[in-house]
């Protein structure tokens, strides 16, 4: 009888848990235009789910590379090395596709690989020096994002990390309160 108690709060926990919170719709960053954002994005750090994590959960020396193929589409090569910056080479491609008109920094990406799911990608914050970037997608009831910190040069103003962290995290993109984790960026080489 007490096994069967036990089963049926854990159902109950259960079932108030799920589904997970849906994804936010964040603002965009201010005056974005793809232009600004193309080229080499060094990750900072990031706040990121397990399913977030899929390809990037061991990578070290991470890179975003944007390429546009016109004002509202780009080609995004998400580089990094595999546990040690002489590990294996990872790369997955992606394609961002502006999802509308009066936001300009929110595009649905695509990665090339079968069976991987669309999910949302908003770019929240840009200058000329650092980005946040929030993408975020849902599947039987279960939300996966990641916030990424990017710079155009792999080591960050630790006062401008934690303003733009802030930022997000005012946003409330963090709804399962995630730990932000660094990126290791020392003793990296890039192409």
């Amino acid at each position: 009888m007490a096994s069967v108690l036990y089963l049926a709060c854990v159902v109950v926990a259960l079932a108030q848990a799920w589904p997970d919170k849906a994804c936010h719709v964040p603002p965009g960053a201010t005056d974005f235009q793809l232009s600004k954002y193309e080229g080499v994005w060094y990750e900072i750090g990031k706040i990121q789910t397990a399913g977030g994590a899929f390809f990037e959960k061991n990578c070290v020396c991470t890179q975003l590379k944007v390429y546009p193929s016109n004002t509202t589409a780009a080609v995004v090569s998400n580089v990094c090395r595999n546990k040690t910056p002489s590990g294996n080479l990872i790369v997955a491609n992606s394609t961002i596709v502006s999802t509308n008109a009066s936001n300009p920094a929110r595009f649905e990406e695509t990665f090339n690989f079968p069976g991987a799911a669309s999910v949302a990608y908003n770019v929240i914050s840009l200058d000329e020096d650092y980005s946040v970037e929030y993408d975020c997608g849902e599947s039987v009831g279960i939300t996966n994002y990641c916030i990424h910190i990017l710079s155009r040069k792999p080591t960050a103003n630790a006062t401008v990390v934690r303003r733009l962290l802030a930022y997000a995290e005012s946003l409330g993109l963090n709804d399962k309160t995630l730990e932000y984790k660094q990126t290791h960026q020392d003793g990296c080489t890039y192409d």
